[in-house]
């Protein structure tokens, strides 16, 4: 939901307005173009992944990081390219995405999809280019990380915060469209939610070992055995 959130801000057609006001001089980074490069960090996780597959659909260069190994070797391999994804590394190694940039004669990144924070976030800022957009999703790495203002000022950078559940506050209508778009999206076959683990109520404790361990690419589901015998406890 955050990367569909963050792919309307910059679309003319939505019906609502923008979070922030911008005059028609301010240069929002747009993902429909062939040389738009969207950096996803966390990319091994829902939002992650979720980011990837919007930025394919917009026609962006997307470059994956993740600290995840099984992300690393199965979905560099196989389903990971499905996805959009044109490179994805990790996530110490800065330097393997600026050589990427470089082998693609791009100059930088155009939009930082951030849900981990922390030094990552301070060393992929060095990779931005002037006018580029910082998507803050969220802080997984548990630091977060300060930008200096005076970076931004002299960048031009735009800095978003998403926290889409306040949406349903202030701009509902923007959540409800986003809803709509995303299942439109699903029935089409464009996205999809992948499930890397799936485990039954009597083994939660695996499910939950499976994240920690960070074994999880995407989302883990907890299924009843038997949905008949089922009762609250409420």
């Amino acid at each position: 939901m955050e990367a569909l959130l963050c792919k309307r801000l910059g679309d003319p057609t939505s019906s609502s307005e923008p979070p922030i006001e911008l005059t028609q001089n301010d240069p929002i980074p747009k993902l429909d173009s062939p040389t738009a490069v969207l950096l996803v960090l966390g990319a091994a996780g829902g939002v992650g992944l979720a980011a990837v597959q919007i930025g394919k659909i917009c026609g962006a260069v997307v470059i994956a990081v993740a600290r995840c190994l099984f992300f690393l070797s199965f979905f560099l391999c196989a389903a990971f390219k499905v996805l959009g994804c044109r490179s994805c590394g990790r996530l110490d190694e800065s330097a393997s995405i600026k050589e990427f940039l470089k082998s693609r004669n791009l100059k930088g990144v155009d939009v930082l999809y951030d849900p981990v924070g922390g030094n990552l976030a301070k060393e992929t800022r060095k990779l931005l280019n002037w006018g580029a957009q910082i998507l803050v999703i969220g802080f997984d790495s548990g630091e977060i990380p300060v930008i200096p203002a005076n970076i931004i000022l002299v960048k031009n950078w735009i800095v978003h915060g998403f926290y889409w559940g306040s949406y349903r506050i202030h701009q509902p209508a923007v959540l409800e469209d986003s809803v709509r778009e995303l299942i439109s999206w699903m029935e089409k076959g464009l996205i999809t939610v992948h499930f890397s683990h799936t485990y039954s109520l009597s083994k939660a404790n695996l499910a939950f070992s499976a994240i920690k361990d960070r074994k999880a690419i995407g989302k883990v589901m907890i299924v009843f055995d038997d949905l008949g015998t089922v009762r609250s406890k409420l």
